[in-house]
């Protein structure tokens, strides 16, 4: 369920929705659209992959949707709440693939540290 909260800006009650998934990807396709980029269908192949890869920064869709399966219009209707609890228990019950998850990360870290080290010299 999503979540509101409505809050006093000014004179004014505005109030603020929590986003889903789905909504998340139509401000990205919208955005990608205002700069004329919706023409070229790789905009929006660019889009899912960001969506897919960023909206969690410690794991992406593909991997949730692989340890709790579902179809793309139940993805799309999580909330921001719903989807980091999602998050919280793929975590709780795959601590070996997130672990290996952090150390691939790290590992990338250190070698492009390394890679900018070497440019420098």
């Amino acid at each position: 369920m999503r979540i509101e909260k409505t809050i006093p800006i000014g004179e004014h009650s505005i109030t603020i929705r929590e986003l889903t998934v789905g909504d998340i990807r139509a401000i990205l396709l919208e955005a990608a659209n205002q700069q004329g980029q919706l023409i070229d269908p790789a905009a929006s192949d660019a889009v899912e992959v960001i969506l897919a890869s960023m909206l969690l920064p410690d794991a992406n869709l593909q991997e949730l949707l692989a340890m709790a399966p579902m179809g793309p219009a139940v993805l799309d209707s999580l909330t921001d709440s719903e989807l980091q609890a999602l998050r919280d228990k793929c975590k709780e019950l795959n601590p070996l693939f997130f672990g290996m998850r952090d150390r691939l990360q790290a590992a990338k870290d250190r070698a492009e540290i390394a890679a900018l080290t070497q440019l420098s010299n």
